[in-house]
């Protein structure tokens, strides 16, 4: 099961704020394509399911009801 490493309050309040609000502005098939395993910022994942990169794409995802623990990711 996939876990973000950033509260809530943390993507919103810090400067990942600015990402948020561009993830936000995309279609869920441009984030969920951008996380794909060999983009260069693919969904990078430790084998207990902490996310190392992709935390803010995966909130944003989240807030649209995407299952995100279907999607393909590198577990690093």
């Amino acid at each position: 099961m996939l876990q973000r490493i950033h509260a809530d309050e943390t993507l919103e309040t810090s400067i990942s704020r600015f990402s948020l609000e561009y993830w936000r502005q995309r279609s869920t098939e441009e984030i969920i394509e951008s996380l794909r395993p060999g983009r260069l910022e693919s969904l990078k994942v430790k084998p207990d399911g902490r996310i190392l990169n992709g935390n803010v794409r995966i909130k944003v995802l989240e807030e649209r009801d995407i299952d995100i623990n279907s999607l393909e990711r590198e577990i690093t």
